[in-house]
């Protein structure tokens, strides 16, 4: 009764009000190996910075990040590739709130138990095998290849090599797209590593490093030699390009890409920051900043935090129990009053009176 009664009181006041079910709750997962390396949280809906330190490197005697690659979310799990440390580091999600507790670390993968990784990159997840890219040494047996490694075991099931440096692995329907900086190109693969042609042949692509599939076939790619950013239709046709001097990028060189929402726009990540890319209709595209710190950051891959039913993934649903209602209101106040801040909701650094009326909108707009 009182929730429907404060649903109607905002209701008349002007506000159009929803008060339902939560929804899930996006975030770009920006890894940064700038010390203290890590992953910076960023909101999918509004670009807005949620944690610069969501996973930080400081000092842990467990666990340490030299050159994080690439974050991906596997089960409940973050994982995060470290190239020079050459390990896996696995970081627990809260089930109650994901983003305000930060992932706290559970345990490392670094080959298995005989052999272990050595230069490893980026990674892909396709529900069922985690792909990891690893150039090694001559002295290696996984030098070369794309090593497969079952998520709720973490144990190695398989090596597939690829006969050269590679630096990303992509699902891609029933193949593997593998970035290859050898050849500086994007080749195809069968998931038991049989080489299946080229998606992107040389010459579009110079030294390129992350590769994201979008949901219409068409593929992003990161290229660092090239200071570029591309997309490529599902048969390997060139039809975006723009370069980091034509996306307004002040410096450094272009590791990660990832769309937005609607897939029509992207986020590049470069070492001063991150950045949004938004085609022109002419085959290039135009930027703009989205976090640029200044210092302590250099820009790595970019993962997706999609956190499903995990935890209060709605902002306004602060008791986290999937309906935004009167409990949550009066959870706010607490918080408000207390200067807690979970009470922080533009996420400014400030308790103020710009976040109850971020609250109040949120709450209105309901999930």
């Amino acid at each position: 009764m009182l929730r429907t009664k404060l649903c109607g009181a905002i209701a008349a006041s002007g506000i159009a009000a929803a008060c339902g079910a939560a929804h899930a709750q996006e975030y770009y997962m920006v890894v940064s190996s700038t010390s203290p390396q890590g992953v910076v949280l960023i909101d999918r809906s509004n670009n807005q910075l949620v944690d610069a330190d969501w996973i930080r490197d400081l000092g842990s005697p467990d666990w340490s990040l030299t050159t994080p690659k690439e974050a991906i979310r596997v089960g409940d799990e973050i994982w995060v590739s470290d190239q020079l440390v050459r390990a896996i580091h696995r970081f627990a999600l809260d089930s109650n709130d994901p983003v305000l507790n930060r992932p706290q670390f559970v345990g490392s993968i670094f080959g298995d138990g005989i052999n272990e990784f050595n230069n490893i990159r980026g990674m892909g997840y396709d529900g069922t095998n985690v792909y990891l890219t690893m150039a090694g040494t001559s002295t290696s047996l996984w030098q070369n290849s794309v090593i497969v490694i079952n998520p709720s075991t973490q144990q190695i099931t398989d090596f597939l090599s690829v006969g050269f440096s590679p630096f990303d692995v992509e699902p891609y329907g029933n193949e593997l797209l593998v970035a290859d900086i050898t050849g500086n190109r994007i080749t195809r693969h069968s998931t038991t590593g049989a080489y299946l042609g080229d998606f992107v042949p040389p010459g579009f692509v110079n030294f390129p490093q992350q590769i994201v599939a979008l949901d219409n076939g068409d593929v992003l790619v990161a290229s660092f030699s090239s200071n570029a950013a591309h997309r490529f239709s599902p048969q390997g046709v060139e039809l975006e390009r723009a370069t980091r001097v034509e996306l307004g990028i002040p410096s450094g060189n272009i590791r990660g890409i990832f769309p937005e929402a609607g897939q029509n726009s992207y986020l590049v990540s470069a070492s001063p920051g991150v950045y949004r890319a938004v085609p022109d209709g002419f085959g290039g595209m135009t930027g703009s900043v989205v976090y640029e710190p200044g210092s302590g950051h250099n820009g790595q891959y970019i993962g997706l935090l999609d956190l499903g039913g995990t935890g209060p993934s709605c902002p306004p649903d602060l008791n986290g129990d999937g309906v935004v209602d009167a409990d949550d209101f009066f959870l706010f106040l607490q918080l408000f009053a207390a200067g807690d801040m979970r009470a922080d909701f533009n996420n400014d650094g400030v308790i103020d009176a710009d976040d109850f009326f971020a609250f109040l909108n949120a709450f209105a707009a309901g999930c």
